[in-house]
């Protein structure tokens, strides 16, 4: 074999040298840019899991925009966050980028470590966590108290719909938002314990005397409230213990009959999500949601502005309504 091929040869293992060929796919554990930063921040920070008494927000997404997305909507809970409840916003500092690159390291390992214990801290201590679903186009935003979701999603998306240009749109990625007031067990016990609890607010119920002792307190009420006409609208994803109709008859069976089902133009919507195993619930106002495009933020920021008023109208109304309704 001749000298040449021994060097070819030789030089065939580049792992362990210094001409070693770098990864695409990291850094090695060297400095990352702010984007490779955000794009590792958004899948680390993700909740593992739902669990009984969550609330929040289901959120879908344009297709193949998973960590876009959710970085977004995490942005927008914390303006609102600020805006509606006076959280803090987490600071995005982008000096540690400069003082890197002024040779100022300290500087930077102390953010770096501020970052990391911030990161630390018990998700129940946040207001906003991101849980994925591995579901495509879809992710559920936690919220804890004082964030009331329905009040939350509602806001967003008043604001998107009078945006008066579209390019001045505060998210691109995000489509609908889905309230949910509370979550338990995708079990027969489990969406009826949910069930009385999120409905008992706005519905007379049926069987407030099978309730649990701590909750059947908070069922029982003097007087009657109005006669809601209602419909229940559904999602049932990753499930296969009930079927769609079983779900809707657990749910309606609780409501008192002095509460028509109105399919066409019912006051309150009941909104049913079924994920794998759990089940969470919500009541929005009909009209209201319905002007809102069902909270689709996506078609509220490109609605003309002829639609745009008139949604804003038909919201009002409704408000009133609901108003005049409370007082009798």
């Amino acid at each position: 074999m001749d000298e040449n091929s021994k060097k070819r040869k030789q030089g065939g293992d580049r792992g362990s040298g210094s001409g070693a060929k770098r990864s695409k796919g990291g850094s090695g554990g060297k400095w990352k840019t702010p984007h490779q930063k955000d794009k590792m921040a958004s899948k680390t920070d993700m909740g593992k899991t739902l669990t009984v008494g969550d609330e929040g927000i289901w959120v879908t997404f344009a297709r193949g925009m998973g960590t876009k997305a959710v970085r977004e909507f995490k942005a927008l809970c914390a303006e609102y966050g600020e805006q509606l409840y006076g959280f803090a916003q987490p600071r995005v500092d982008s000096s540690d980028v400069e003082g890197r690159e002024s040779g100022d390291i300290e500087q930077a390992i102390r953010k770096e470590l501020s970052m990391i214990k911030e990161k630390e801290k018990p998700t129940s201590m946040q207001p906003f966590t991101p849980i994925s679903t591995a579901v495509e186009c879809l992710f559920f935003m936690k919220t804890t108290k004082p964030v009331d979701p329905g009040s939350f999603a509602r806001k967003i998306c008043e604001d998107a719909r009078d945006c008066p240009n579209p390019m001045q749109r505060k998210c691109k990625y995000i489509n609908r938002l889905t309230p949910v007031f509370d979550t338990d067990k995708a079990t027969e016990k489990g969406i009826l314990r949910v069930a009385r609890t999120v409905l008992s607010p706005w519905f007379t119920l049926t069987d407030a005397s099978n309730a649990e002792p701590s909750e059947a307190a908070e069922l029982v009420t003097d007087e009657p409230g109005p006669a809601y006409t209602y419909a229940i609208r559904h999602h049932v994803r990753n499930h296969a213990v009930f079927k769609s109709e079983e779900i809707i008859k657990m749910v309606a069976g609780l409501v008192d009959p002095r509460h028509k089902v109105n399919l066409g133009k019912p006051d309150k919507v009941i909104l049913v999500e079924v994920f794998q195993l759990f089940c969470g619930i919500s009541v929005v106002d009909s009209e209201e949601w319905e002007a809102l495009k069902r909270y689709n933020v996506n078609a509220l920021y490109t609605m003309s502005p002829e639609d745009k008023v008139g949604a804003s109208e038909a919201q009002a109304t409704e408000g009133t309504k609901s108003a005049d309704a409370n007082e009798e």
